[in-house]
């Protein structure tokens, strides 16, 4: 078994050194430009097929190297030492010929994502709202002291763990930031908020900082000059004028010679702490597969870009102020808007955009008008900065994070703790229809397109979650979920919602479709206001027809009081306004295809507020004996505001896990069936070095397969044999799979 870990010029320059270790062994150094071209082909070719396969943190990164270096080699004097300066001279078009497929894999990032440190994912902000400002001061330190947080999910900050105060605009909730106050802004004097940010990390030298190792980092050694490196642009040489230095110190430099030999030993030690996972898992497989690819890239109708460019600048550059700008926005929106009107377009975010482009028509044509052409403008912005990088690096290069969520759906964006310049490309976030999609062949030459989508994802899983024989008799009659949905929702016919499953949502008989966001926010949790407004009714209309519909299809019901009885930890038996009580709650949620979330931070966070609403420090009772103060809209003392507040942030923690749970349930296993065929379909590629057969690319529902025609048809039965499979679990998926298409646009 190969432990491995790669150092490179940059983040994406050539690789400096291999380092590794073969079972218990020593940790090696390879230094590539110091032996021979054939020396580190074969080396490479060798942990490629070492039959107990390779285990390393963060695979996506050290493959895409290796895969990199292999190919650049191969172009290479085989028996010289290569000069750096001879990367040059390898043309793009020569150098993505060769796939690297190791035997096996194991990448101790994912595993510990998927298990004892899946809490590091999207941990989002956390606020103790309206809290007694006498108070605000002890309570920093007493939440310090009191809920504990293993200092991993701060590693990214500069302060650590840290609780701060933050100060609230007199008569109101909104908290005081430098972009919504000046000098004339009246800060409460009673009242603060109490917020937690988490910069959680999950890199291998704070993973050992954590398990209590003395580590060095990047930051502790000395600074290098930094290369021009883009993440969209792998192949760009801007590295090479820093090469020498960077290549001198990492020769020469006991420090960092140091920092690279225990990168192995490290990651040795961590598949010990996580139990010693079995190389060839999918998900690691899947980390090799995209690092190669994102060297490979896929191809792009540069000629189209160009023409499409010429077209958005138009649109772009069509208004009179600068569309980036919020004063400018502003300011030209208000000259449009009456006094009322100005006073509730406080910010220029493309949710207020939108609201008023489609919700002003009649109140005020102008200003939804504007608003329109402000959307239209933003987007082909964002347009051509995605143009701009096709057109220079002349390929789509993608990146993505294959355990990117807790609930192990995967998600573009780099997977360094190296900052790139602009950025990367998120396919993901590439929308669907209109041109865009037609600029991107992905194919090339020697390849054709093979691709699809499931239909019906989301609701197919849904329905296999939820079991409900009444909905699956009406589901598979032919009948639409939006429109049954929409039935309840409006109090009307099934054929009646049908009936405008044409018209867009903005329109005022759009029925069918404001049912079917209606239908997805009611899928996520959203709360009733929420899906009111979404579909154009009232709250109370809201939570009268999710109700009927909840009694029609009851094993809907009846999922939602499981999640309410598994994850309540805190209940009031006797109603509202009564003793608030403390249950254990379960762990985690496991989606029907058995992948867990867990909610062990969040249920320690929970506890601890619980507790310390319930027994406040004789410090904080002596502070806030006598002390009263106007909370919402009745007086209590300090220390029951206090508590009020700990409750308030404990419950919206815990209803939080609710919708987390429910999401789970969906998006899981939505999750796991895109990553399972996209892996079936890269077993298609052969172990070890060779020709690209297969190229596939996973986009949330769909995959798309450049491929070479001599494998298609064996594509299409992998596809095929994988849908059946899963239609034990999820009987009503189906996927619609097309070969030789011309474009990722095409339908």
């Amino acid at each position: 078994m190969i432990f491995f870990d790669t150092e490179s010029v940059g983040f994406f320059g050539p690789t400096v050194l291999i380092q590794y270790c073969v079972n218990d062994g020593p940790a090696i150094i390879h230094d590539i430009w110091d032996n021979r071209v054939i020396d580190t082909l074969n080396l490479i070719e060798k942990h490629c097929n070492d039959p107990e396969g390779v285990v390393g943190f963060n695979l996506t990164h050290d493959w895409f190297h290796y895969t990199k270096t292999y190919n650049i080699f191969k172009e290479l004097p085989l028996y010289e030492k290569p000069d750096p300066l001879d990367y040059l001279d390898v043309s793009t078009e020569a150098h993505d010929k060769y796939c690297l497929r190791p035997v096996k894999a194991c990448d101790l990032m994912i595993v510990g994502r998927r298990t004892k440190f899946q809490a590091s994912l999207n941990q989002k902000k956390i606020t103790l709202k309206k809290v007694p400002s006498i108070l605000a001061e002890l309570l920093l330190k007493e939440l310090k002291d009191r809920v504990k947080i293993p200092s991993i999910y701060f590693a990214r900050g500069k302060k650590g763990y840290q609780w701060r105060i933050v100060p609230l605009i007199k008569g109101t909730n909104t908290e005081a930031t430098a972009t919504n106050t000046d000098e004339n802004t009246e800060i409460d004097p009673d009242f603060v908020n109490i917020a937690l940010t988490f910069a959680p990390s999950t890199s291998l030298k704070n993973i050992m900082a954590f398990l209590g190792h003395d580590v060095t980092t990047l930051d502790d050694l000395p600074e290098l000059t930094k290369p021009e490196e883009y993440s969209w642009w792998p192949d760009h040489p801007g590295w090479i004028n820093v090469f020498r230095e960077h290549l001198y110190e990492w020769r020469n430099d006991p420090r960092r010679i140091e920092y690279a030999r225990n990168d192995p030993l490290y990651t040795r030690e961590l598949w010990h702490y996580l139990d010693r996972p079995e190389p060839g898992d999918r998900d690691s497989e899947l980390a090799c597969a995209v690092g190669g690819i994102h060297w490979k890239g896929y191809r792009v109708d540069l000629k189209g870009c160009k023409e499409r460019k010429a077209k958005l600048e138009i649109v772009a550059k069509s208004l009179p102020i600068n569309i980036n700008s919020p004063k400018q926005v502003k300011k030209w929106l208000h000259e449009s808007a009456s006094p009322l009107e100005q006073q509730v377009i406080q910010d220029t975010r493309q949710e207020t955009i939108h609201k008023i482009a489609s919700e002003w028509v009649e109140d005020n044509p102008e200003l939804a008008l504007k608003c329109q052409k402000l959307l239209d403008a933003r987007q082909a912005d964002s347009e051509l900065d995605l143009l701009d990088k096709l057109l220079k690096a002349g390929r789509l290069y993608t990146v993505f994070k294959i355990s990117g969520t807790k609930s192990n759906r995967m998600s573009g964006g780099n997977e360094s703790y190296i900052k790139t310049k602009g950025g990367s490309i998120n396919p993901q976030g590439i929308k669907k229809g209109g041109e865009i999609r037609s600029l991107f062949p992905l194919a090339f030459e020697d390849q054709q397109l093979d691709g699809g989508d499931f239909a019906g994802f989301e609701v197919s899983i849904a329905e296999a979650e939820y079991k409900d024989p009444l909905l699956r008799k009406d589901l598979l009659s032919g009948k639409k979920i939006h429109a049954l949905f929409g039935a309840e929702m409006y109090n009307m016919s099934y054929e009646e919602v049908l009936a405008t499953s044409e018209k867009n949502k903005n329109d005022p008989e759009g029925y069918y479709s404001r049912a079917k966001t209606g239908f997805f926010a009611t899928l996520y949790w959203a709360f009733e206001e929420k899906i009111g407004q979404a579909m154009w009714i009232s709250t109370e209309q809201a939570k009268k027809g999710l109700e009927s519909f909840e009694n029609k299809y009851s094993r809907i019901k009846e999922s939602k009081k499981e999640i309410l009885s598994t994850y309540s930890a805190m209940v009031q038996p006797n109603g509202i306004g009564t003793a608030i009580e403390w249950r254990e709650p379960k762990e985690y949620v496991e989606s029907f295809l058995g992948f867990k979330r867990f909610f062990t931070l969040e249920i320690n966070i929970m506890r601890s507020l619980f507790s310390m609403a319930q027994n406040p420090s004789e410090e904080l009772k002596e502070i806030a004996k006598g002390v009263k103060v106007m909370r919402r809209d009745r007086i209590q003392t300090a220390g029951g505001a206090l508590a009020s507040a700990l409750y308030a942030l404990a419950f919206s923690i815990q209803s939080k896990i609710f919708r987390a749970a429910a999401n789970h349930k969906i998006q899981s296993p939505g999750a796991e069936l895109t990553k399972g065929l996209q892996k079936n379909i890269w077993d298609i590629q052969p172990i070890g070095v060779g020709p690209w057969l297969v190229v596939p690319l996973n986009i949330h529902d769909e995959i798309q397969v450049p491929c070479k025609p001599e494998v298609s048809d064996k594509v299409k039965e992998v596809v095929e044999k994988t849908v059946k499979e899963y239609r034990k679990l999820v009987p009503l998926i189906g996927m619609d799979w097309k070969q030789n298409l011309k474009n990722w646009g095409e339908k």
